[in-house]
């Protein structure tokens, strides 16, 4: 979907907030990707945030990195996984999809090229987490050229000049809980970084909370602190990793975590 479709979701969720589960794209197949995706819709995902495989994913923690294994273990490739994004744009309708790729990947088929194929794909935002703010001005062109939105990455050491800086042009602000990768519990951290943020930003942007979210109550808490979006990822691919050491379907496993995860409104509980 079109970044137009993000934005029309924020509309919709103003005041609720969004559930997002994070996947990467070929884990553990690329055809049991797209089954996830439209599972975690069916279990009340609003959104999905989707990772190209990397080799070195600075960024990721274990889980990640071992879903980034899975994936190249069962054929992935840049191609394949922009093949694997379009079929899941074409099997949830009206749901965006948040793209995160690391830059080398970006890089080595040109900044334009991949804004542009990434956007044919479905891809309704991106997120490059190791090119920085003063960096991606190319990047910051290609995306308006082929209307896919921007979003751009900051942590606990973030200064708030800098927080500010790079809330400008973006259409969401992804606020890492922890200075480090994915996966570690933060929860204390996390909320005063999102309060700190969203002072620094004066709500002119929607704030999207990842790194170390495992639970109800983190997602709970995020939305609390001023979170538009709630990101969980590594919990997800570790219930992935365990049915696929067993050689099951994590489909059912990944469907029941998101729809005890994805809670709308922090004041209701979930049926």
């Amino acid at each position: 979907m079109t970044v137009a479709a993000l934005r029309a979701r924020f509309a919709e969720a103003a005041g609720r907030g969004c559930f997002s589960p994070f996947f990467v794209l070929g884990d553990p197949t690329a055809e049991e990707t797209v089954a996830l995706a439209r599972a975690s819709v069916a279990a009340g995902a609003s959104m999905l945030e989707l990772g190209i495989p990397y080799r070195d994913p600075c960024a990721d923690g274990s889980a990640i990195q071992r879903a980034c294994q899975r994936a190249f273990a069962a054929g992935s490739t840049t191609d394949r996984a922009l093949e694997t994004l379009a079929a899941i744009a074409r099997d949830c309708p009206g749901v965006p999809l948040n793209l995160l790729v690391y830059g080398n990947l970006v890089h080595a088929r040109g900044v334009d090229e991949f804004c542009r194929e990434a956007a044919a794909a479905g891809a309704s935002s991106l997120l490059v987490p190791d090119l920085p703010l003063g960096e991606d001005a190319a990047l910051v062109a290609a995306a308006e050229r082929h209307a896919i939105g921007l979003v751009r990455l900051v942590g606990p050491r973030t200064a708030t000049a800098r927080v500010q800086a790079s809330a400008s042009g973006c259409v969401m602000l992804y606020v890492a809980g922890v200075q480090g990768v994915t996966g570690a519990p933060v929860a204390e951290e996390r909320g005063r970084l999102l309060a700190r943020v969203a002072t620094a930003t004066a709500g002119s942007v929607p704030l999207c909370a990842g790194f170390g979210l495992s639970s109800r109550r983190d997602v709970e808490d995020a939305f609390a602190h001023g979170a538009a979006v709630a990101v969980v990822g590594s919990h997800l691919a570790e219930l992935i990793a365990r049915c696929h050491a067993a050689d099951e379907s994590p489909v059912g496993p990944v469907a029941a975590a998101v729809r005890e995860l994805a809670v709308t409104d922090p004041s209701i509980p979930n049926p």
